[in-house]
């Protein structure tokens, strides 16, 4: 799925959204499907600057898959919490 959106982003839609709270944020949909939702911005304008950073650099964006529960990240780049 996100190698797809990754590829074809030009096919799915953008829908700007802004909340009561004057917060907005963007839902990323296909074919009336939504499959995300942005994080809050507190303005129009960073939320229009985050869809195209989206647009413009999704083509050169790392995917990391954490699905198989994996360690993912070596002992040296984990956080000491």
């Amino acid at each position: 799925m996100i190698l797809g959106i990754k590829e074809n982003i030009a096919f799915f839609a953008f829908t700007k959204v802004k909340k009561a709270s004057n917060k907005f944020f963007f839902r990323l949909s296909k074919d009336g499907l939504v499959l995300a939702n942005s994080r809050k911005f507190s303005t129009e304008l960073l939320l229009q600057k985050g869809i195209d950073e989206i647009i413009n650099y999704v083509h050169m964006a790392e995917i990391l898959d954490f699905s198989e529960n994996e360690l993912v990240f070596s002992e040296e780049e984990r956080p000491n919490f």
